[in-house]
Order: C-alpha cells, then sequence, then structure tokens
C-alpha cells in the first residue's frame, strides 16, 4: 500500500498526539482486501485500527471478493467491539453538542455531534433562555446544548437529557 511509514512510527507519533493534546479525538480510513494484501497484512490493520494508507499506484486485484467479505467483516466487527469500548465511557459524562437536526430514528428526538464528531441522540424539548426565566425556546440546528449521556443504544448513537 506503499505507506510511508512503519507501524512503529505510526504508533510512536499517536502516542505524541495523545501526550502533547490530552483527549484529542483522531479519525482513520481503512482498506481491506488492498491488492497484494497477505493475512498478516489483515491482521495487521485488525490490531492496528488506525491506518493511514495511500495508494499510489493502481495494481492488479489478487485478493478475491470472498476474501475480501470475510477482511472487511472481520474489520467491522473488530472496529465495533472497540468503538463500543470508548464510547461507553461517555455515559455519565456531560457532552457539548452541536445540533444537526431531528433524529432519522424517532421525531421525538433530536441528533447533534460532540467535538470528537461522535453522534449524539438526544430528546427534542424546549429549553429556557435562562434559567431564572419562564420563556422557552425549541432546540434548532446549529445551537450547541450540553447533553448528559445516559445509555449507549448503538453504535455512535446516545440517548441523553439536557
Amino acid at each position: 500500500m506503499r505507506r510511508g511509514y512503519t507501524r512503529e512510527a505510526y504508533l510512536e507519533l499517536v502516542e505524541n498526539i495523545r501526550k502533547i493534546i490530552p483527549g484529542v479525538s483522531m479519525s482513520s480510513d481503512f482498506i481491506t482486501g488492498f491488492c497484494g494484501e497477505t493475512e498478516d497484512d489483515h491482521q495487521q490493520t485488525l490490531s492496528l485500527l488506525r491506518e493511514k494508507t495511500h495508494a499510489y499506484h493502481r495494481l492488479q486485484d489478487d485478493v478475491p471478493v470472498p476474501v475480501k467479505q470475510r477482511r472487511l467483516e472481520e474489520l467491522i466487527s473488530v472496529f465495533r467491539e472497540e468503538a463500543a469500548k470508548v464510547n461507553m465511557a461517555f455515559i455519565g459524562s456531560a457532552q457539548l453538542v452541536l445540533v444537526e437536526g431531528e433524529s432519522k430514528r424517532s421525531s421525538e428526538e433530536l441528533c447533534g455531534r460532540n467535538d470528537g464528531n461522535v453522534k449524539v441522540i438526544f430528546p427534542k424539548t424546549d429549553l429556557s433562555v435562562q434559567p431564572e426565566k419562564p420563556q422557552m425556546v425549541p432546540i434548532k440546528p446549529g445551537d450547541y446544548v450540553l447533553v448528559k449521556v445516559q445509555v449507549y443504544h448503538l453504535l455512535w448513537i446516545w440517548t441523553g437529557s439536557s
């Protein structure tokens, strides 16, 4: 895949970033079934789950479709397991959420994303303009709301209250 770095150099870079910026959120792209990919390459991807790759040339695809499918399923499974562990740590925390709009799963809920780009689903309620005043306003896209994460439902889906 012509990575411009070794696995060890990448892990060291990630470690340094986390030391300099505690709590930083990072994302990754994954390629599985890439031309010439060996089973060992695939296993290293599963163990790392933080690969940044660039393809410099078009190569003949020599990985059979059933192998690609199996590897993709394994990658998704391991990713979900690891993401669930990370996301469970959000339970009980307050997250500042940028509201995107109504949730796809219910018109009674809104969705948005926290500063780590994690999707947050929360009840659609009106909020008071000021704590001491009774005037209520609806939450709308573009608003920031503070959401307490109470339950972890599905991958990247959260429920909570303001």
